[in-house]
């Protein structure tokens, strides 16, 4: 709802969609015209921060425009508002500017983020300004948090390829794509903590071919509320490669038509969304380029996959390599993991543990359960380690599999809920043979043989099933005399009935039942 307009050069100034910015608060116009019982023209904005405002748009019972939230909103003077600036004037003040401050500040700030260091030496510095200082040599340019909202003239912008515009008041794709355009080597652009207007269908015709080169972009925080705004930005640049919507508070999402958007998209980011249910992420499953999805902090309680055999992998997400699923409450790791195991290509996970468990129970169980991952929270999977987990998910469910067994009806729902299972029946043999003993109560002592690698020498001795790790050292430390204090004895455990397979007694806390150790395994000692 507009009022009267009384000053055409602020209505042309400050038109609807307008960003601005006072102080460290910034907004939205939303409403530009007259205020009942005051004179002149005034601005409403919606600002980002809900609490920033005073009302809803509507002050003293009379509507004039919309928040998304009961206290975003405010009025404000078009003469409280700073200027604006281009793309231009902003990188010359920032890289032209007096030779002491030539070096771009605002990228020693984000380098110090990163590196999590208030103070740092930047080695070659005159050097690094006097590069600074001509624009056809720069391929990184920064001027986030500065009041740009137009292109200006970016000629001399003959290298960039990466260009920082968070924080600025970019409102408009007409804007974005004169800079892109103008700097046809573009091909990373940081558009986070912005507002847009979506474009509409005659400006994506109009537009679209602006961002043939673009290959990633960041709209992390940029308001987006309905995934159909995303689908219908996107498609001014359905080449897109990389693409960041993290902390945008998307909570639904549908089926992409890979025709219009995405079709080479290799990165999504939607960490810090509101996409709590994994049905949501599941709409996704025919992006048949996506290598990389990061799935960060969103609440996910439960993952679940469309049903398949149990020998047989989804067709959906069928080029997915890296789940990113760290700090999220999922509550049964196993059911997680059992589900992953259907992506056709899944090779590296990032996963918080379970708070009723640790790193090392879960990688077990992952490695054990996924049959293709290589890579846990970006730590390589040994061989060893892969060996292990796989044994002890071989032993931990060969009861379940032998009464599973019995009937085809229950051994085909046993493998749908343990579906790699057969894999290592087939890699280890039948546990038959090993259920037995892992199931007959016995003696709470078991005999194990310790093999000192270094010189030769076995001792045979009973030990109690739950004597820890670190007792169990600290007693062959003793037998063998050995020296502790320029290097730590190393454990590990060969099982008998497989030699082949090795597996590390690294946690000194956990015990021999948690290992597993059986009668006669052998204990090697490496100094």
């Amino acid at each position: 709802m507009v009022g009267i307009i009384d000053d055409t050069d602020t209505c042309l100034r400050y038109p609807a969609g307008t960003r601005i910015k006072i102080g460290e608060n910034s907004g939205t116009v939303r409403y530009v015209g007259e205020l009942c019982g005051y004179k002149g023209t005034w601005l409403g904005v919606e600002w980002d921060d809900p609490k920033r405002g005073k009302h809803n748009g509507t002050v003293n019972g009379k509507h004039y425009f919309y928040t998304m939230h009961p206290n975003a909103g405010s009025f404000i003077r078009p003469d409280k508002l700073g200027p604006f600036e281009s793309l231009e004037s902003a990188a010359r003040e920032r890289y032209l500017g007096d030779s002491e401050k030539s070096l771009d500040q605002q990228l020693i700030r984000e380098a110090q983020e990163s590196l999590q260091a208030s103070l740092f030496e930047v080695v070659g510095l005159e050097k690094l300004a006097r590069k600074q200082s001509k624009f056809e040599q720069l391929t990184e340019i920064s001027v986030a948090g500065s009041p740009v909202n137009n292109a200006g003239y970016l000629n001399e912008f003959t290298a960039l390829t990466a260009l920082n515009l968070s924080h600025t008041l970019i409102w408009n794709w007409q804007t974005i794509a004169e800079i892109c355009r103008q700097v046809p080597t573009l091909v990373n652009l940081n558009l986070s903590c912005n507002r847009f207007v979506a474009p509409t269908d005659s400006q994506i015709v109009e537009m679209s071919s602006a961002f043939d080169n673009l290959q990633l972009i960041n709209l992390r925080n940029c308001g987006f509320t309905d995934w159909s705004d995303v689908i219908q930005t996107a498609r001014l640049w359905p080449h897109i490669m990389s693409i960041g919507l993290q902390e945008n508070p998307i909570s639904e999402l549908s089926a992409v038509n890979t025709k219009d958007v995405f079709k080479n998209l290799r990165e999504l980011d939607l960490h810090r969304t509101k996409i709590m249910d994994f049905d949501q992420i599941c709409k996704l499953g025919n992006l048949k380029t996506l290598v990389s999805l990061n799935l960060m902090e969103n609440g996910i309680e439960e993952i679940k996959l469309p049903d398949c055999e149990p020998n047989a992998k989804l067709d959906m997400f069928i080029s997915l390599e890296q789940l990113n699923m760290l700090y999220n409450p999922i509550w049964n790791e196993m059911d997680a993991f059992n589900e992953l195991d259907k992506l056709p290509r899944l090779k590296r996970l990032s996963k918080t543990p379970h708070l009723k468990s640790n790193f090392d129970e879960m990688l077990v169980k992952a490695v054990g359960l996924i049959s293709s991952l290589e890579m846990v929270n970006r730590a390589e999977i040994s061989a060893e380690e892969r060996r292990g987990a796989e044994y002890d998910i071989w032993k931990k469910y060969a009861l379940d599999w032998l009464q599973a067994s019995k009937l085809p009806e229950t051994l085909k729902e046993f493998y749908k809920k343990h579906r790699s299972y057969a894999l290592l029946i087939k890699k280890y043999g039948s546990p038959v043979e090993f259920v037995p003993r892992a199931n007959i109560k016995v003696s709470n002592l078991i005999k194990i043989c310790i093999l000192n690698k270094k010189t030769g020498e076995i001792w045979e001795k009973k030990f109690p099933r739950m004597i820890t790790v670190q007792t169990l050292l600290g007693l062959i430390v003793k037998r063998f005399h050995l020296d502790c204090i320029n290097m730590a004895p190393q454990l590990c455990y060969t099982d008998a009935r497989h030699p082949e397979l090795v597996v590390p007694l690294d946690n000194l806390s956990k015990t021999l039942d948690f290992y597993s150790l059986q009668e006669n395994d052998i204990v090697e000692v490496e100094c």
